[in-house]
């Protein structure tokens, strides 16, 4: 019998930060597996071959079971103060402190070690990505290889994000872009602007433009959460290279956490917008160009094609369902054909925070469940 303690010793050892190679920790899930001959490992890499993501599935046939999804990247600990070793398994009244105690080492922990110690043939499958936080490349690649591969996956998933063991059934979708106003036109000092807009004036306007457009987004998608509407945030501006030089290039990066088709109303209006003002003010910036770059998109979770894994849950009388207005791979695996929902132990209030943790009686509850689950 293998303790998932012990192994969350050891995934918790391993910094899997976004930017860093998941490849030792893979490794070490990997050889887990190893050692017994019942399951098929499928690894998958990114394009530069330093992360990867990793299927273990049982060699015989698994439609009817169900894929447990989790991702081993975690977001930085830099600039956080943390009271231990963020990257140490450290239990101190009867919580786990680490990076990724909560989000979401302690679910694949409980999975694995569930998935060696069952005598039962139930068919349980899990995935474990790379770069979750940063747009869900991972589960994308794996999901492209299994298709082209033709390799089957069970007909209902859980995805195993802190919902302290509640069933969520819906999540925004969230969707990052880049706009970038530049001309080329050359850089000029400015006691020669007699401008009445530069490319970091005309940025202003077109932000203000689109937080605007947030009370104008039509009410009726509405999730159960907090904030229950889709949401504009502005995150981040850069323009400029000096107080004294006109700006050539300004751009400001921007994300929507939206529900259903919110992200068409607010695409269409922002793009309509900067069309107009494009033909306003082309002849104050010679040259003036907008571009609107996707970085990342990630679909949300909704509330369709889930009654088997809904009725599933049942069984273990967990009827209730929530909704969440973070983003996650659910969305994705429903995509793929996936009866989907979202359901892990642990807080999303510790994930992300310095002194992470997660409570030993949310591992406990939740390895009791899947017990019942893979023993059944």
């Amino acid at each position: 019998m293998i303790d998932h303690h012990k192994i969350l010793k050891q995934l918790l050892s391993f910094d899997t930060t976004s930017c860093n190679s998941n490849l030792s920790a893979i490794n070490c899930i990997e050889n887990i597996f190893k050692k017994h001959h019942k399951f098929e490992i499928i690894k998958v890499y990114n394009n530069k071959k330093d992360k990867c993501s990793i299927l273990i599935k049982p060699r015989q046939e698994v439609t009817n079971g169900i894929l447990f999804s989790g991702h081993i990247d975690t977001v930085p600990v830099t600039g956080q103060k943390w009271s231990s070793n963020p990257f140490k398994y450290v239990l101190k009244n009867k919580k786990i402190y680490a990076r990724g105690a909560t989000d979401m080492k302690s679910f694949i922990s409980v999975i694995i070690s569930n998935m060696i110690n069952s005598k039962s043939n139930f068919p349980i499958c899990l995935s474990v990505t790379h770069d979750e936080e940063t747009g869900c490349d991972g589960i994308y690649n794996l999901l492209k290889y299994l298709k082209k591969n033709k390799i089957s996956l069970p007909d209902k998933c859980i995805v195993g994000e802190p919902t302290m063991l509640k069933v969520v059934s819906a999540n925004k979708g969230v969707e990052i872009i880049e706009t970038v106003l530049k001309t080329n036109s050359e850089e000029g000092h400015s006691s020669n602007y007699n401008q009445k807009m530069n490319t970091i004036t005309a940025s202003a306007n077109l932000v203000t433009y689109l937080q605007s457009i947030q009370n104008k987004i039509p009410k009726k998608n509405t999730l159960k959460c907090i904030p229950k509407n889709s949401s504009i945030h502005i995150g981040i501006v850069n323009g400029g290279t000096s107080h004294n030089i006109i700006p050539k290039k300004t751009s400001f990066r921007w994300e929507l956490r939206y529900i259903k088709n919110d992200i068409l109303f607010v695409k269409k209006n922002f793009f309509a917008y900067q069309e107009k003002f494009l033909k306003k003010y082309r002849k104050q910036i010679i040259n003036l160009e907008i571009e609107n770059n996707v970085l990342f998109a990630v679909p949300g979770l909704n509330e369709k094609n889930q009654s088997k894994i809904l009725n599933f849950m049942k069984n273990y009388n967990y009827t209730k369902k929530y909704h969440v207005p973070y983003g996650t791979e659910a969305g994705i695996l429903q995509n793929h054909g996936l009866s989907t929902i979202i359901f892990g132990p642990g807080s999303i209030n510790q994930a992300h925070k310095p002194n992470e943790y997660i409570s030993v009686n949310q591992i406990n509850k939740f390895n009791n469940l899947i017990k019942n689950i893979t023993n059944k």
